[in-house]
């Protein structure tokens, strides 16, 4: 190799690196906020209808008689449905349920009360 392209190349090289690891940590940078962002928050409307679907499930698999395993698909039901029972009452500012998964049905009955004052009746029919 002639001695001009070895100094070339010995002169290219290191700025060609570092212009790669500046692009490198650009994009990283690029890539982390983007992931950083908050998904924009479910419309009111969704999350009444997810809400009521849930319930009209809940009430169907309580009410139905010689269901395998009822009582594990009850307690997942009615988990869920807390889970997004306590997702209604951040977003329409209700004290959510107390207990968690295992919230009595009293404090269930309260929040869905709290939440039709609001305007948001968990209890009409589901649309399917």
């Amino acid at each position: 190799m002639s001695p001009y392209v070895e100094l070339i190349f010995a002169i290219a090289l290191p700025t060609a690196s570092f212009y790669a690891i500046l692009a490198a940590v650009r994009g990283w940078r690029r890539f982390s906020r983007a992931r950083s962002r908050p998904a924009p928050p479910e419309p009111v409307d969704r999350l009444a209808g997810r809400l009521r679907r849930l319930r009209a499930e809940l009430e169907q698999t309580e009410a139905q008689p010689g269901v395998t395993a009822k009582g594990h698909r009850v307690r997942a039901l009615r988990g869920a449905y807390v889970d997004v029972l306590s997702e209604a009452c951040l977003r329409l500012e209700v004290s959510p349920p107390q207990g968690g998964d295992l919230a009595p049905l009293s404090e269930i009955y309260r929040v869905e009360a709290a939440l039709r004052d609001r305007g948001l009746d968990v209890r009409q029919t589901a649309m399917r």
